[in-house]
């Protein structure tokens, strides 16, 4: 005769797959932010752990997908922030030289007066204002 599982051990078996595909979201989306905080050129290498939370995340909502929502709110959540990430990413590489230029500026900026130009300069480029070579 067969025994039921006890539906403590079930829920303390979910818990257990869950945070073993947690995990490694978490440590990719901590690589990414951490990558993220790199200068230009070498910022792009977040790109990777990017997809990697991407990749991850959807495996874990595949893996929730016959849990109640609650517990599909973070997934979600960091799906969004690994998004937004790579538009940033995108959009730093679609102006680069810009970008490149700005923060050249704000890096080499002594003064007050200097860190002034610098935000004209990024409000020139970005709302088009001005154009850089």
């Amino acid at each position: 005769m067969e025994r039921m599982p006890d539906p403590v051990d079930q829920a303390v078996a979910h818990a257990r797959a869950k945070a073993a595909r947690t995990l490694p979201v978490f440590v990719a989306m901590l690589l990414a932010v951490v990558a993220m905080s790199l200068p230009l050129p070498r910022r792009f290498v977040a790109v990777v752990p990017l997809v990697l939370v991407v990749v991850l995340t959807v495996r874990l909502l595949r893996f929730l997908t016959d849990r109640k929502g609650s517990e599909k709110v973070v997934p979600a959540m960091t799906l969004v922030v690994a998004g937004v990430l790579l538009a940033t990413l995108g959009l730093q590489g679609l102006f680069y030289p810009q970008v490149r230029d700005y923060e050249a500026c704000v890096a080499g900026a002594q003064t007050s007066e200097a860190l002034a130009a610098c935000e004209q300069l990024r409000d020139g480029v970005f709302w088009g204002a001005r154009e850089l070579g």
